[in-house]
């Protein structure tokens, strides 16, 4: 019996070698046999085209055309090359050669990179012809980027070569010389965008001319073309809004608060995507990099703090409602301003006089009025400020404020809303108190926020207290998006019955308030200005510069289709510049057209180009802005 198992067992031993050996067979000898042909086999990678860019309406903004690179295996270079025949085939300099090369052996002596790129179709033409007698020297076909339109790069974004630290994150997809989203959709999309790449396998004579397909295709790996993409955006809404910003540097961020779709996101100066296509890209990019005054590459919208000013009342009032210091029947004097102690924040309109309410404060943008409910709240624990601060803070962080909105978009900051704690660090525990930091009732001090955050919070006051995230992409291959992040409601924390005070305050800008020589006659908009104070700092003094000109609306008050939010840096009074420019754009997006012809006019024919070239010429603004480059290089 002993006996019977041991041959069982050896028998089994036997099979069980046969078969390893017909899968090593099967498998690896052919693998073996590939590499043993590599000299007479051309492996071809595949570059899936790249999935293209449309918008809501489905126009195309981003699409591919053909070019030919260069691709060189070192190690397989002759020794005798000629090195003055070929770069006279390429048009190339010597020193471009040996640039070349030594950049493709620091990545590998012995697999393919780049050499040579953007090659096109008819230069190739007289390259393929004799490059046969170039050892060592390939070529391969793939896609490149094209826009059909010529401005939106910070929505778009724009593709560039890897780098090695995308090579080392993802070295089984990338190698040197490809492409990889660098900025907007292209980036925070690049895996949805890129597809998968395939390879072809060629048989060559000896003279490195292809004569056939190896193993009869068996070996190909078809390429999968990435997928398409369409964008919450509405292009017709996008390019209105930046003709409206005309010499004028700033943000405007459109939102549709019944989702949270982005409509319209404009930053200026405006970018060409177009500019970071082809041989020139890495010219054009370091020409933005150095403008130190515009700072071109800066996405507005998403990376660019401002304190929101006026705007921010409305949540110094949501919060003193939630908190229970205020109702709907508290009323304030006001004689010019908030007084104290030696110092006052003065009204822009004056003095107001008899008691008013927050309907008439947010009208007239009462800074007395809402200072004194910041001080209520603030003061709700008299022996502990610090926990007052912080239900504030905690209120106002609920409206996607002091945080990342956690969206799809490739950039973005978090703003800042200081808490109890902050002060306890910055003054000391029993050292400050509700008028050392005053000035945040009116959205000044150390608030700072984003015009992407600040048109949130307007869909969160639109729709009584929730909003949706914001988001760019609203479906892949005409699938909808299914992300429960931008699917699901977030809920402030203020209740419903508040927001009516301060919408129908807001309503009352247009009436009797800041924004009655911009309104529309048929459309009720619901909006507030904001007038932001604005300084630089030159040999450690602070010296101020023109406001920057704010204006948040939503558009209709009975039926919210839009939000917005506009910052027009150094545009003074809000009413001057933000507020037309956000109710020209409601009107448009609401009736597809615009009847205030006069006003359109002006704001897209002026701007403020000498406000800017006269600030550009202070004293020290250069010092002061240095840091661009690598700004930007770490948001890359």
């Amino acid at each position: 019996m002993k006996k019977l198992y041991i041959f069982y067992i050896l028998l089994s031993s036997i099979g069980l070698i046969f078969i390893i050996r017909l899968f090593y067979i099967q498998i690896y000898t052919e693998k073996y046999i590939l590499n043993a042909f590599n000299t007479s086999i051309k492996q071809e990678i595949i570059i899936p085209e790249r999935g293209s860019i449309f918008d809501r309406n489905n126009n195309l903004l981003v699409f591919n055309k053909s070019i030919y690179e260069l691709i060189v295996i070192p190690m397989l270079i002759d020794e005798h090359f000629n090195i003055i025949e070929f770069c006279n085939l390429l048009g190339i300099e010597k020193d471009t050669f040996y640039k070349n090369l030594e950049k493709a052996k620091a990545y590998s002596k012995y697999l393919p990179s780049v050499f040579l790129p953007f090659i096109s179709k008819e230069k190739f033409a007289t390259i393929q012809e004799k490059l046969y007698k170039y050892k060592g020297f390939d070529w391969t076909k793939r896609s490149l980027r094209d826009y059909k339109v010529e401005s939106s790069a910070n929505i778009l974004g724009y593709i560039g070569e890897v780098t090695q630290k995308d090579i080392k994150k993802e070295s089984n997809y990338y190698q040197m010389g490809d492409f990889i989203g660098w900025a907007g959709v292209e980036k925070s999309y690049e895996k949805i965008l890129r597809g998968k790449k395939g390879v072809k396998y060629w048989i060559r004579d000896r003279n490195g001319c292809i004569i056939g397909s190896y193993n009869n295709k068996k070996n190909n790996v078809k390429a999968i073309s990435g997928n398409d993409i369409y964008l919450t955006i509405d292009w017709k809404l996008q390019d209105y809004a930046e003709k409206l910003m005309y010499q004028k540097k700033g943000g405007i961020v459109a939102i549709n608060p019944k989702n949270g779709e982005i409509l319209s996101l404009v930053s200026s100066p405006i970018n060409n995507p177009n500019l970071f296509v082809g041989i020139h890209r890495s010219e054009e990019f370091i020409k933005l990099i150095k403008n130190t005054i515009d700072f071109p590459l800066l996405d507005r919208p998403t990376q660019a703090r401002y304190p929101p000013a006026s705007p921010f009342k409305l949540l110094t009032e949501l919060a003193g409602l939630q908190m229970g210091v205020v109702d709907k029947n508290t009323t304030f004097v006001c004689y010019n301003g908030f007084r104290y102690g030696k110092k006052r924040i003065h009204c822009h309109s004056g003095i107001h006089g008899l008691p008013i309410g927050v309907e008439t404060a947010v009208a007239v943008s009462c800074n007395n009025y809402f200072a004194q409910v910041y001080k209520r709240l603030i003061e709700k624990y008299p022996k502990n400020l610090t926990k007052g601060v912080n239900e504030w803070n905690e209120i106002i962080k609920s409206f996607g404020f002091g945080n990342y909105l956690y969206n799809d978009l490739a950039t973005g900051e978090k703003g800042v809303i200081p808490s109890g704690d902050y002060y306890n660090k910055k003054y000391g525990y029993t050292k400050w108190n509700a008028l050392t930091i005053i000035s945040n009732s009116i959205g000044q001090g150390e608030i700072n926020v984003t015009p992407i955050q600040l048109a949130n919070m307007v869909c969160a006051i639109a729709n009584k207290g929730f909003f949706y995230t914001p988001h760019i992409v609203k479906s892949i291959n005409h699938q909808p998006i299914s992300n429960p992040n931008y699917t699901i409601a977030k809920h402030t924390k203020v209740k419903s019955k508040y927001f009516n005070l301060i919408i129908s305050g807001m309503e009352k800008v247009f009436i009797i308030g800041t924004g009655k020589s911009f309104r529309s006659s048929d459309i009720r908009m619901a909006g507030k200005t904001g007038t932001s104070q604005n300084f630089l700092k030159v040999n450690q003094r602070r010296v101020p510069l023109p406001d920057h000109s704010i204006f948040i609306l939503f558009a209709p008050v009975e039926d919210p289709k839009i939000a917005i939010s506009v910052i027009i840096e150094n545009g003074g009074f809000g009413s001057r510049w933000a507020g037309p420019i956000a109710s020209l754009l409601a009107e448009k997006y609401i009736r597809n057209k615009v009847q205030r012809k006069s006003l359109e006019k002006r704001i897209m024919t002026s701007g403020l180009q000498k406000v800017y070239d006269s600030i550009a010429k202070m004293k020290g603004i250069y010092s002061t802005t240095n840091n661009a480059k690598n700004y930007i290089d770490k948001k890359k």
